[in-house]
């Protein structure tokens, strides 16, 4: 059975995560603010949704019941409502997956805006070095020929090289482009190619952004899964699957042994290797102080501005290399331009 197409995606899921613990905070009946909801919706796909859930649980089913055969919500969320039901704090847990997704769609929108602008400079600077060196310096060497005189043979040279490598470059970007497209297209319908999955691995591993971000996803969960009441080896678990980063996930795999063998949650995460330095005296102190959640969301709040400031500091180093690369390259083609103009007019003096 193919998964129904979700309309519930970023700021849309957050806030359905937000309406719906604001549901069950006050007196009105969930059915009757889905079916509410369901008459706002923006598209017949969500009023067919909501509404689908609102009779589900009219009919006597539970709000998880309703979530788990919409197929069309995360699984970690589908996950944690069906703990928060058990445990009776679904409004705490909705209100924390909220926040959750509000993050995780910041976060994303951050990385979207940091590689497309670094992306489209550099695709722009090969275009302008392309045109230059394949296209307006052969009009001067022609130029020169017919006076008499000569580009020098190694501006001529790294010319040719220039010509050659902005090629080559485009040329790989466009198929970089349409690997990345197609394996969207693939993604969007289940399928993840193993080599997409490689790659991503790779990166994840060598990238301290990722990292962070990983991290931040982890104390976020655990965060919220404390706020809920829930166990902390249940927590462990989502967080360990939520993790995207190899080594974060390895780490957060012998916390949860450790904390399953009877370890402290600060001891666990210190023989792990999962923090270190001032974020691991945090914790150690908030262990002791039986303030663990409110410190784990913070440090989630420390994670993500400091991934938001990882990603404004690469774009900013990107800038001057772009520029600097640019700059050396119209010198170049000044040079090598000027230097037969300045010998034919010295000729004619």
């Amino acid at each position: 059975m193919a998964k129904t197409k979700s309309p519930f995606k970023g700021l849309a899921l957050a806030g359905f995560c937000m309406q719906i613990s604001l549901l069950f905070k006050s007196a009105v009946p969930i059915y009757e603010g889905l079916a509410v909801m369901a008459e706002d919706a923006a598209d017949e796909n969500e009023k067919k949704i909501l509404t689908g859930m609102s009779d589900k649980i009219r009919m006597g089913g539970s709000f998880s019941q309703a979530v788990t055969e919409a197929d069309c919500f995360p699984p970690y969320m589908v996950e944690m409502i069906v703990l928060g039901e058990r445990t009776g704090t679904l409004d705490v847990t909705l209100e924390g997956l909220s926040d959750y997704y509000e993050r995780e769609t910041r976060l994303a929108e951050s990385l979207r805006r940091a590689l497309t602008y670094p992306a489209m400079m550099v695709f722009m600077l090969l275009v302008i070095l392309f045109i230059l060196f394949t296209k307006i310096m052969p009009i001067f060497s022609g130029v020169y020929e017919q006076l008499g005189a000569a580009i020098p043979p190694v501006a001529q040279a790294a010319i040719n090289i220039g010509g050659i490598l902005s090629g080559a470059a485009l040329a790989v970007i466009v198929v970089l482009a349409a690997a990345i497209v197609a394996v969207r297209l693939l993604s969007s319908s289940g399928r993840q190619p193993a080599f997409a999955t490689a790659v991503m691995n790779f990166i994840s591993s060598h990238s301290n952004i990722s990292r962070m971000s990983a991290l931040r996803r982890f104390c976020s969960t655990i965060s919220v899964t404390l706020r809920c009441g829930l166990r902390l080896e249940e927590g462990m678990n989502m967080a360990e699957k939520l993790a995207d980063h190899p080594q974060i996930s390895a780490a957060i795999k012998k916390t949860n042994e450790l904390v399953l063998q009877g370890s402290s949650f600060y001891d666990a995460v210190k023989d792990a290797e999962l923090f270190s330095g001032f974020d691991l005296q945090l914790l150690r102190v908030a262990s002791r102080a039986g303030q663990l959640e409110s410190i784990l969301r913070k440090l989630a709040d420390d994670y993500d501005q400091k991934t938001e400031d990882a990603l404004d500091s690469m774009v900013a180093r990107l800038e001057p290399a772009i520029v600097t690369i640019l700059a050396v390259a119209v010198g170049l083609v000044l040079l090598s331009v000027m230097l037969p103009l300045a010998g034919i007019l010295s000729a004619i003096g």
